[in-house]
């Protein structure tokens, strides 16, 4: 009887664990690159939205302001970038050019029908967002690579000159104890 040439168990085993090593590596080396890919994102989206603040700041004299409190700080930034706010902070229609760096967002604002927009006093100043919000297929504010609104705080509540403007990071938090992931 001929022996047959076959791999012994432990040439498998060793075959089995090699791929396994390998695999490890490759998705260990993948999860590094895609955390360093929507940090480098969160860093270019931050810098335009700087960008077009200072835009802002030189059309109307002061950085993007709700002093109406109508919209949460992250819609502020979005509406008044998207030429909706006014130098007072109040809604302005039509809207005003818009700031908004399309080539990082993606948001289509040529999209705008004017006729369409509602009147500001329908739904206590909200029909605005909600409209916005239907037409755009999203909320009416910016979002970092992790899905978070990025975090505008104007005016500043130590009273210093300027603005914040950060995102929270992969962890989505911020404050004591969270700061370490915040991409500013």
């Amino acid at each position: 009887m001929k022996k047959r040439k076959a791999f012994t168990l432990l040439e498998l085993l060793v075959v089995v664990a090699i791929i396994g090593i390998l695999m490890g590596i490759l998705f260990t080396g993948w999860g590094y690159i895609t955390r360093q890919q929507s940090k480098k994102k969160a860093e270019l989206e931050i810098l335009g939205l700087r960008n077009a603040v200072s835009e802002y700041m030189s059309d109307h004299g002061q950085y993007p302001n709700c002093p109406q409190d109508i919209c949460t700080p992250g819609e502020c930034l979005f509406m008044s970038l998207a030429g909706f706010h006014n130098e007072d902070g109040g809604l302005e229609l039509p809207p005003y050019p818009s700031k908004i760096p399309t080539h990082l967002f993606h948001f289509d604002l040529s999209a705008y029908d004017q006729s369409e927009i509602p009147s500001l006093s329908h739904g206590g100043g909200k029909s605005l967002q909600i409209w916005l919000a239907k037409t755009l297929g999203k909320d009416p504010a910016f979002l970092d690579p992790w899905g978070n609104e990025y975090v505008y705080k104007f005016p500043l509540e130590e009273g210093g000159d300027g603005y914040l403007l950060y995102s929270m990071g992969p962890d989505g938090k911020t404050g004591e104890g969270y700061f370490k992931d915040d991409i500013k």
